[in-house]
């Protein structure tokens, strides 16, 4: 008996379960730089849910220890510069992240402390960085539209923006037209890079890439309709919330936007399949949003079955046969719309 118990004593150690190494996350890094590519040093670097702050070394560099795995909103302010914000998925499995600020101008704080609102403000810039003057910046968000014109130095200035989902619409002859989301939380410094057209195009294609002829302009119109008019079940997702999510199919990263969150049933319901119209006038019919690959598109308008659709969306989606795929694609008998927009 004796050596019967000296056995199990012996081997006891080797069947317990082996103890787990704690799974070390990598620091989180990356680059702060101004819009001409300069590093700039002393930046002040925050993570959402991590007490402490760093600031960025001579070469713009900075290096964040401790951060746990998921999504995360960076955001960087420097002295004499606008803030830039970010969102990134921790670990980050070598993707490199850099953050462009923008010089402020005077008069900005003044409007911040005088009469404590969001401030949307930025640079319009050409592929080499250089300014572009001249350009129309529309603006549109929740019950907001507005307009400005760069100067010289690309500069535009938006004061009192609500808080949330807003897209710049910006155009120039000779230009790209482009379309940039923000989530806006406070004030904001933004750089909108802008590409020049091939001026060996034929003349109605460069009138079709500058956003500049008729059709361009009345789809931007209804879209402005449908963004600054919607109805608070809708939804709009940016690129900056999809941005750490990039990897993923567009319905699977939709799915875990935390605005998209009341969404999530009829998300599961249609397994991502949605009424989709793109780029506001292109009729595609029912299909699912994990066809497009998250980091191409620039921002999502989503409009759930148990609301009524904007017109100009039912209108198209109509025409594309979506008005009779309703009991199809949902229990609830609903259809569920979704305008997708790709980046340039």
């Amino acid at each position: 008996m004796r050596s019967a118990i000296a056995i199990v004593c012996v081997l006891s150690p080797l069947l317990a379960p082996a103890q787990q190494p704690d799974v070390v996350v990598p620091p989180l890094k990356g680059n702060v730089r101004s819009v001409g590519g300069f590093p700039l040093a002393d930046a002040e670097v925050s993570v959402e849910g991590i007490t402490a702050s760093v600031r960025t070394d001579a070469r713009g560099d900075f290096s964040v220890a401790n951060v746990p795995r998921g999504i995360h909103a960076i955001s960087v302010r420097r002295i004499g510069y606008l803030p830039a914000v970010a969102e990134v998925d921790v670990p980050q499995n070598g993707k490199a992240l850099t953050l462009v600020l923008v010089p402020a101008r005077t008069e900005l704080d003044t409007v911040k402390v005088r009469a404590r609102v969001n401030v949307l403000a930025g640079v319009v810039v050409d592929e080499h960085d250089r300014p572009i003057a001249g350009a129309e910046v529309a603006l549109v968000g929740d019950r907001l539209r507005a307009s400005d014109t760069t100067g010289t130095d690309g500069w535009f200035t938006f004061g009192a923006v609500r808080s949330g989902p807003v897209v710049l619409h910006v155009l120039k002859r000779g230009y790209v037209g482009h379309a940039q989301s923000v989530n806006l939380r406070d004030w904001r410094g933004v750089v909108v890079h802008m590409t020049t057209i091939d001026t060996t195009l034929s003349k109605s294609r460069q009138s079709i890439l500058s956003g500049l002829g008729n059709t361009a302009r009345h789809v931007w119109q209804e879209t402005q309709a449908r963004l600054d008019r919607r109805n608070v079940q809708a939804v709009i997702i940016t690129s900056e919330e999809l941005a750490p999510l990039r990897d993923l199919p567009l319905g699977d990263a939709i799915t875990r936007v935390p605005g998209a969150i009341n969404l999530l049933r009829e998300m599961q319901v249609t397994h991502n399949t949605a009424c989709i119209l793109q780029n506001g006038n292109q009729m595609i019919g029912q299909m699912s949003l994990d066809s497009y690959d998250t980091e191409d598109v620039e921002f999502v308008e989503l409009y759930p079955p148990y609301m009524k659709p904007p017109s100009s969306v039912s209108f198209y989606m109509g025409i594309a046969g979506c008005s009779s795929a309703g009991s199809a694609m949902m229990d609830s008998g609903g259809i569920f719309y979704a305008v997708v927009w790709m980046k340039n």
